[in-house]
């Protein structure tokens, strides 16, 4: 048995992922926001996979108290979890920032992720042969770390706080493959293209227009999820030596940004540990 942990995978990318995954025989594990939505995406994966088993876990990334509730479910329903794949993502029309300070989308697109899934590292280890998989983006080149843990940073933009959001998806594959390096577990990072999805609905103003204009060029959800399917279902052997890496189009990028480093890398992980602890 293979299963798989899909975060948003009620809509867009992640519904696409998940239907695929299906296909190639994985037990499905769906964490969203919303219950309702979560069944209606599982009964369209089933109308294609009838004996696809489908579990509904209801969690906000941006609570992270709702995602340590979300953990302790997951690990009572499982003993081992062969993939995770950390494909939610949340941009504002408008920066926000929770009661301590944070800002909501770098919460919700990071910080619940990293909650998430050092909660679960020992059931990617004890299926034996575990994969992280992070959806970035090419936006990650508008983020700066500099920024990440900034409380009540009112001069950013949405854009640029949605940029750091990728750029520490990144980081964070990165610093997963090191400190994970004895460990049957590997970590990958993706950017899945420009894909026409409910992404930036909530936009409005400039935003919007912007959006508006790209989307006749922006590519189909199974297009933009093809990288994500790559990474969790090609023999290891293809993959292993870009462990913590960066993907495009199910091939290996460079990533030139300055602030991808191991030191930024490293240091992610032990900011986001006091972020966390701060937020719980």
């Amino acid at each position: 048995m293979k299963n798989a942990l899909i975060t948003g995978g009620n809509s867009g990318i992640g519904l696409a992922t998940a239907q695929s995954l299906a296909q190639a025989g994985y037990d499905l594990i769906l964490l969203v926001r919303s219950h309702e939505k979560g069944e209606t995406a599982k009964k369209q994966i089933q109308r294609a996979c009838p004996k696809a088993p489908v579990e509904i876990i209801v969690a906000d990334l941006e609570d992270l108290h709702s995602v340590q509730k979300a953990v302790v479910e997951i690990r009572a329903k499982c003993t081992q979890l062969n993939r995770l794949i950390n494909n939610a993502g949340y941009s504002p029309d408008a920066i926000a920032f929770n009661e301590q300070g944070y800002e909501k989308s770098f919460v919700a697109n990071h910080l619940g992720h990293f909650v998430l899934t050092t909660g679960l590292l020992d059931l990617l280890a004890q299926s034996g042969e575990g994969r992280i998989i992070n959806v970035s983006s090419m936006a990650l080149n508008i983020g700066k770390f500099a920024r990440f843990f900034e409380k009540n940073n009112t001069q950013m933009s949405a854009f640029s706080a949605y940029g750091d959001g990728k750029l520490a998806n990144a980081l964070f594959a990165k610093i997963l493959s090191q400190r994970l390096n004895q460990q049957p577990i590997t970590a990958y990072s993706l950017h899945p293209g420009v894909v026409s999805t409910g992404f930036g609905s909530n936009f409005t103003g400039i935003g919007k227009v912007l959006v508006g204009l790209a989307r006749p060029f922006m590519i189909n959800t199974e297009q933009g999820a093809a990288t994500s399917i790559y990474l969790a279902t090609t023999p290891l052997e293809n993959i292993k030596k870009y462990n913590g890496g960066f993907f495009a189009k199910s091939k290996p990028k460079n990533v030139a940004h300055r602030d991808f480093t191991e030191a930024n890398a490293a240091l992610l992980w032990t900011k986001s540990e006091a972020a966390a602890a701060d937020m719980l």
